[in-house]
């Protein structure tokens, strides 16, 4: 019997908790298009609903390692990290009763040391990064999580840009998503070696640096790029679009999903 291979997501988290809240602004709220949309995500991996994975490892754009290497969070019951400020009330009474998992956080630190990379356990609850699209992905928390720090998905992310919910796309964004579409999808008729070159090569894209002044948003992409392509099936299905302020994309895209 052939084992079930689970796919690897690169998931947009949107707008800080925007797309938890009730009294969201900028067009961002639980109410709100991308997020409504991010509630189907199970529907498109698992449409059968059979074969839900039985633990989930999360990389987070939100958690930056504080040494060399990357760091994976070993807690039995993470504890919430409400890392923003400046939100409605209702931001902060958020909770994500989701389970960890040592057991698995310590084969995961074994397996990057296999491979010659620095890892540590460290007892570490979900930031936003994490919280956020999991209570729209599976509200029920009942599979457990292990985040992993990035070591330095929004598809673009710059803060720094307007936040007028009625702008149209920025040609900036758009010429960064275009690439990025082109790279990661179907769409592409690049070979698994030209896409790992461009993904290496991000911040030679058009835009890039506007797109993404720091890379931290952008990593999680690349991890799950590595983690999902394939040699004889290394495009990945884009499972979401969407725009917010003219330049925030939320696209997310998966490898190794099965119809």
């Amino acid at each position: 019997m052939v084992a079930f291979r689970h796919p690897v997501v690169a998931v947009s988290h949107g707008p800080g908790p925007l797309w938890l809240l009730s009294s969201g602004f900028a067009g961002m709220s639980k109410t709100s298009a991308p997020a409504r949309t991010l509630t189907t995500t199970f529907e498109k991996l698992y449409p059968k609903g059979t074969n839900l994975p039985k633990r989930i490892l999360y990389v987070s754009a939100h958690w930056e390692s504080e040494s060399s290497g990357f760091e994976i969070s070993n807690a039995t019951n993470p504890y919430m990290i409400y890392d923003y400020y400046g939100f409605p009330e209702e931001a902060y009474d958020v909770v994500y009763p989701a389970k960890g998992d040592p057991a698995f956080a310590q084969k995961v630190k074994d397996q990057l040391e296999k491979s010659n990379l620095k890892a540590k356990l460290v007892d570490r609850g979900f930031d936003h990064g994490v919280f956020v699209p999991m209570l729209l992905i599976r509200p029920e928390a009942d599979i457990p999580i292990v985040s992993m720090s990035i070591n330095s998905r929004q598809a673009t992310h710059n803060m720094r840009a307007s936040r007028d919910p009625n702008n149209p796309v920025m040609d900036w964004a758009a010429a960064f998503q275009g690439w990025l579409d082109n790279t990661l999808t179907a769409e592409s008729k690049l070979s698994y070696g030209q896409r790992g070159d461009q993904i290496i090569n991000w911040d030679a894209a058009p835009a890039a640096r506007l797109a993404h002044p720091t890379p931290d948003h952008f990593i999680p992409f690349i991890t799950a790029a590595g983690a999902g392509m394939e040699e004889s099936k290394p495009e990945a299905e884009k499972v979401f679009g969407g725009w917010g302020m003219g330049h925030m994309s939320f696209a997310t895209y998966a490898w190794g999903v099965v119809h």
